[in-house]
């Protein structure tokens, strides 16, 4: 297990090589963590909780590992972070999200509390599970939402602010959605 304790500083963290571990958690931070990738094999998966993330590689989990990010600052997924995971995706916090990696699940839930800017084309896909977007969603980039028997729901308005480029569910079981401007 890869274990970070409390910095009560604005210090920056930043793991400058992959880490791979049964499980990955942080229970808090002050400043910017900065991960290269990650990579678990237990069902703890990945717990962040602190200000700002910056993912920045490859992210995969196996063992129903979830990945789960509680931020009240800024996270970053950049594009070379695609995420292959066997558990849900879960983003929490009042911290922003952009984003410009693909997530994969093996039928779990991805969801996003904050609000999300796309940085980058990407595709989510759950096989299953739910796509949710509890806030808005922005970014003049592509999307596409593939969540097979799952629900995809977007309680915030999409591309209000910076409409969004090429805008495409591909499957969903129910779809519920604010105003879209694509």
């Amino acid at each position: 297990d890869w274990s970070s304790d409390v910095c009560s500083s604005d210090l920056d963290v930043t793991a400058s090589a992959a880490i791979n571990a049964e499980s990955i958690t942080q229970t808090a931070a002050a400043g910017t963590t900065t991960f290269v990738a990650l990579d678990t094999n237990a069902v703890g998966g990945i717990n962040l909780s602190g200000t700002a993330f910056a993912l920045n590689g490859a992210i995969n989990t196996s063992n129903a590992g979830p990945v789960t990010i509680a931020n009240s600052g800024a996270l970053t997924i950049a594009a070379a972070a695609d995420m292959t995971l066997t558990g849900a995706f879960d983003q929490s916090g009042s911290g922003a999200v952009t984003t410009s990696a693909d997530i994969t699940t093996d039928g779990d839930a991805i969801g996003f509390t904050g609000a999300v800017t796309l940085g980058g084309a990407l595709t989510l896909t759950s096989a299953g599970g739910d796509i949710t977007f509890d806030s808005t969603l922005d970014g003049g980039h592509a999307l596409i939402l593939v969540a097979g028997a799952g629900d995809v729901t977007m309680s915030g308005a999409a591309g209000s602010t910076t409409r969004l480029g090429a805008f495409r569910i591909t499957s969903a079981a129910d779809i519920t959605t604010g105003a879209i401007t694509a």
